[in-house]
């Protein structure tokens, strides 16, 4: 990132410091970023870099990356100088690379389903994904402001916009069906060795055998895949909320097989809306770069759905840096949260809150939020191939850096991964962790309901 941060970008990173505590005229006033303010008047000074960004000369201080160094070989983030509170580096420009989502613009590599893929970004170059860097930034920044004001005797209003950890537990809702044609012929290509399985034959037999059986039989209620009634049981025994996103059959591509009209999954929308969850859109293959099929699903979303659609998550966590964010505001949606790796839990932009969009294109900070994804299914269990045991293990090392902030946790489990046959113990783990973060104290909200609190809060900082 060559240059030092415009005006505009330096405010997109003050205005998310100011998420943290109020920043009062008065305090800003004495923000200096890249100048030195006069000599005997006591200011906030941030140094700018002019540098891109080198790997090589990222430096760490206690374990933090800071990666637009400046003062040679400083062990400390910043002094203070009389009164005067002096950071050695260029802090502010490394969580604006960080929290924007610069890197992915920049670099422009993507995978097969155009994702930015895990291995390109700063976060596994680094190996800071289980870091939510920023927040740690900010942290320190506050910390240095805090005692600038308590020496200079201005006030400081310690008002962050969420005061206590959240869990966002979220269900995309890709498959509802274990034994349609489709899935059982799926099947049958897993034992005849045309499509990957974790089984050995014998396994692949009886899942084969399994599926055809409930296929022909007409009497057979079993459908491992409808999971509603559990969820919301299990939700409920625990006081937590949940945000099930929705994807529709739309054309030949990879989305789902059923359509929002059907009546039974009306009457599910129904049910989970009266339990006082959220309907959300899981975006269609297709839509996370098509504005017009990014329209067309979720007007057939809101013309069933009981109670407003505000909030998306991509499937396949679909989404390209500067243009999807986009085309989903311009549908009238509120927020996003498909920020996750495929491949890999943690931290994507480094952050463990929600945060604005900024448009590279138009270079202005959008009225977009961004719900980032801490941990999915799919990543533990088919990326990364972790038992039980680590997968419990990752999720608590998480939990603990979101709960340092008052962050939230965003975890998304499909309403068909409840497998026991292929993960064997996979409902007591589920159910293991939703006590975890009870245990941990964190309330347990809908996606609309967390950017709820945070526009309501912005609104009372005025």
């Amino acid at each position: 990132m060559r240059n030092r941060l415009t005006a505009i970008q330096l405010e997109y990173v003050l205005d998310h410091l100011g998420h943290h505590a109020e920043l009062g005229d008065d305090l800003r006033l004495l923000i200096q970023y890249g100048e030195q303010a006069l000599a005997g008047t006591p200011s906030v000074y941030f140094p700018a870099s002019d540098a891109e960004l080198d790997l090589d000369k990222v430096i760490r201080i206690d374990e933090i990356p800071v990666l637009y160094p400046l003062a040679d070989n400083s062990a400390a983030f910043y002094e203070f100088k009389e009164k005067s509170l002096c950071f050695h580096h260029d802090v502010l420009k490394s969580i604006f690379h960080l929290l924007s989502g610069y890197e992915e613009v920049k670099n422009g590599a993507r995978d097969q389903y155009g994702r930015f893929p895990y291995t390109e970004s700063l976060q596994f170059k680094l190996g800071i994904i289980g870091i939510p860097v920023v927040n740690y930034y900010m942290e320190i920044i506050l910390t240095g402001l805090r005692q600038f004001c308590k020496i200079n005797g201005i006030p400081f209003q310690s008002r962050p916009l969420l005061d206590r950890p959240i869990l966002m537990l979220s269900h995309d809702v890709d498959l509802i069906d274990a034994y349609d044609f489709k899935e059982t012929a799926y099947k049958f290509k897993q034992l005849l060795g045309l499509a990957d399985s974790p089984f050995k034959f014998q396994g692949k037999l009886r899942d084969a055998c399994t599926a055809l059986y409930h296929f022909l039989n007409p009497f057979s209620k079993k459908n491992p895949f409808w999971s509603f009634d559990k969820l919301m049981e299990w939700e409920a025994e625990r006081g937590f909320h949940s945000s099930y996103y929705f994807l529709e059959k739309d054309g030949k591509y990879d989305n789902s097989r059923y359509h929002f009209h059907k009546s039974r999954i009306r009457k599910l929308m129904g049910v989970l809306s009266s339990q006082g969850h959220e309907i959300g859109i899981h975006g269609t293959m297709q839509s996370y770069d098509k504005l017009q099929a990014m329209r067309r699903t979720v007007e057939h979303l809101r013309a069933v759905a009981p109670t407003a659609v505000t909030g998306i998550r991509q499937h396949y966590l679909r989404f390209k840096p500067n243009h999807t964010a986009q085309i989903q505001a311009e549908a009238g949606l509120s927020y996003d949260a498909s920020l996750g790796f495929a491949e890999c839990d943690g931290f994507r932009n480094s952050y463990c809150w929600p945060h604005k969009f900024f448009d590279f294109n138009k270079q202005r900070t959008m009225d977009y939020w961004e719900i980032p994804l801490t941990v999915m299914d799919v990543s533990h269990f088919y990326h990364r191939k972790l038992s039980n045991e680590q997968s419990r293990e990752a999720i608590e090392k998480l939990a603990t850096e979101v709960v340092k902030f008052n962050g939230v946790f965003s975890l998304l489990w499909h309403n068909s991964f409840f497998n026991e046959a292929e993960f064997p113990g996979i409902t007591e783990h589920y159910t293991g962790i939703l006590d975890l973060f009870g245990s941990l104290g964190m309330e347990g909200i809908t996606g609309m309901e967390i950017i709820g609190r945070m526009n309501l809060a912005r609104d009372r900082q005025g």
